[in-house]
Order: C-alpha cells, then sequence, then structure tokens
C-alpha cells in the first residue's frame, strides 16, 4: 500500500487534496461504465462523465483556492 501513499501524495509526502479526488473520479468512472454496460445493458457515455467531473473539479479548485491556507 506504500505505492497508493505515494501516488495520492505531493512532493512533501502529505496527501493532496486534486490527486485523491484524481483517483476516485476514474475509479468512479470504471464502475459506472461497468454497471451501465454489464447490468443495465446500456452504453456509457464517458464524454458526459467527463464533462460533469470536469464541472465538479473546477468548483472544488475555486472553493480550495477561495479557502486559502485555512
Amino acid at each position: 500500500m506504500n505505492w497508493f501513499q505515494r501516488l495520492i501524495a505531493d512532493s512533501a509526502g502529505n496527501p493532496d487534496d486534486g490527486r485523491i479526488m484524481a483517483v476516485l473520479a476514474i475509479l468512479v468512472a470504471l464502475c459506472l461504465a461497468v454497471y451501465s454496460v454489464v447490468w443495465q445493458h446500456q452504453a456509457f457515455d464517458m464524454q458526459q462523465y467527463g464533462i460533469g467531473i470536469g464541472a465538479l473539479f473546477g468548483g472544488l479548485g475555486a472553493m480550495l483556492k477561495l479557502r486559502g491556507g485555512n
């Protein structure tokens, strides 16, 4: 599990919010794609998911910037 801790940490070794959200977004996309195709027998539109997750990342980035150092 040391590789996973290094994956989500910045150069100083502290967990990075952006990297954690990116890993979670990729895992959720994969799970939703499998669920949609295997159980629902529908095509999964990755483009719509990408637009939505991009908007969420934009909002998260703005929140973290406005939050400042606290």
